[in-house]
């Protein structure tokens, strides 16, 4: 039960949720280069104007500056307010569905994460060690109370583990597997990093979902695009931001797909 009246609890964990998207834009700018995320203070990464805390406020800045930077005065995209807005409405959608629970930060945290590496991975075709690897530790800690996970507590714990063991499993094979068939590689140790995470969170099952998913939609996608962009799929398409999604998926709506598969594998009588 929440100590503030409504309407003001959804709007303190909407702007909750623009603060930690203004941070998201930091972290996928700079975790690709190897930067603190903490120092120095947020600049414009064209002319290294230092951002005054008022031309920080989420959204608002942009569209009062007028969408260009103070110091340069040269266009600032749309993607950072845009991103703001994600993370707002992530952290929003995630209280109103789960409320005062569990599920609620551990939702959020994860949707959230999965944000900042499709972008890391859509800009760099790096998916940073300090999401994956931090979300890793994070999945096996939290797995005890984890009600996305197949069972709580102890069994919470080993679907996690297993989970971990087969998602960065599966993908170190397939890679392994294409070097050897192929002579080269198919993907990057960032991917195997993010399914052992993936897996952490969202249990055994979970990572077949996310590898089927993100495959089945990077097939279809690649498909499309390929032509279009005159390049190799491999060069056309960062796997971890097909990854993403489907990852996410996993986790909300993990027990529900299962359920209807084995409904279907083992019919009941």
């Amino acid at each position: 039960m929440s100590p503030f009246p409504e309407p003001w609890i959804s709007i303190y964990i909407a702007l909750v949720g623009l603060i930690v998207g203004s941070f998201l834009n930091v972290c996928i700018h700079r975790l690709p280069l190897g930067q603190s995320v903490v120092r120095p203070r947020s600049r414009c990464p064209r002319c290294g104007h230092e951002i005054r805390w008022y031309e920080n406020v989420p959204i608002f800045s942009w569209i009062a500056l007028g969408r260009r930077c103070s110091g340069c005065a040269l266009p600032i995209s749309w993607r950072y307010p845009a991103i703001e807005l994600v993370s707002g409405l992530i952290v929003y959608a995630a209280w109103w569905r789960f409320g005062w629970s569990a599920a609620f930060p551990i939702a959020a945290g994860y949707a959230l994460a999965m944000l900042v590496l499709f972008f890391t991975d859509y800009d760099h075709k790096l998916l940073p060690d300090a999401i994956t690897l931090s979300g890793f530790v994070v999945g096996l800690a939290v797995a005890w109370v984890n009600p996305f996970l197949p069972a709580q507590e102890w069994k919470g714990v080993w679907s996690s583990l297993s989970g971990a063991a087969l998602g960065s499993g599966l993908l170190w094979g397939f890679g392994a597997l294409y070097g050897k068939l192929r002579g080269g590689e198919a993907m990057g140790m960032g991917d195997v990093k993010m399914m052992a995470m993936v897996g952490a969170f969202t249990g055994p099952f979970g990572v077949l979902i996310t590898i089927f998913g993100g495959s089945l939609v990077g097939a279809v996608v690649g498909v499309a695009l390929v032509p279009l962009a005159g390049r190799s799929m491999q060069d056309t398409l960062p796997f971890g931001c097909f990854l993403a999604p489907a990852a996410l998926a996993a986790l909300l709506f993990g027990r529900q797909i299962a359920d209807f598969y084995l409904g279907i594998v083992i019919p009941t009588p």
